[in-house]
């Protein structure tokens, strides 16, 4: 079944705006400089990391699973992709070129996915809970630092 079908059946409402809201959101990752495919490619991982981690936690009786996990999983997963919207945002608006920066972290987030969910397909296998590594709050610290000395060499130069 297509996402278009799916939708239709889902909502009316939705399914009468789809194709503007595809559009919006092809436009924001034009203007902000993203690559869509990798963009796209983040979604399935996140997507089937989820999917996975929903039967490891259901396969391993040592997980308890509740709607609640997964939802605040999917905020959080949904959150992620953020990061690189911000940054490109924050390229802007500064006027420096960080698109280098926007391509990097997303390319990050897609192996840190990856890992994710090789994990999560070992932990299935071995019947065990064996934990991820979070590299994204390793990241998200590692672009605030950068972030922070950039701003303090802008207020150096504003001083001088």
């Amino acid at each position: 079944m297509r996402l278009t079908t799916y939708i239709s059946q889902s909502s009316e409402i939705l399914a009468d705006y789809w194709y503007e809201i595809k559009t919006v959101l092809y436009l924001v990752f034009v203007f902000l400089n993203i690559d869509f495919d990798i963009v796209k490619l983040l979604s399935i991982l996140m997507f089937t990391d989820t999917l996975l981690g929903v039967i490891k936690a259901i396969y391993i009786n040592k997980i308890k699973f509740t709607f609640r996990k997964l939802l605040w999983g999917i905020v959080s997963k949904a959150t992620i992709l953020l990061i690189p919207m911000i940054l490109a945002l924050t390229s802007l608006a500064l006027g420096f070129d960080f698109v280098w920066l926007v391509h990097i972290v997303l390319k990050i987030l897609v192996v840190s996915e990856a890992i994710s969910a090789i994990t999560n397909i070992l932990s299935i296998k071995e019947r065990k809970n064996i934990e991820n590594t979070d590299y994204i709050s390793k990241l998200l610290h590692i672009i605030r630092n950068f972030l922070v000395k950039t701003i303090d060499k802008l207020f150096k130069q504003i001083e001088k």
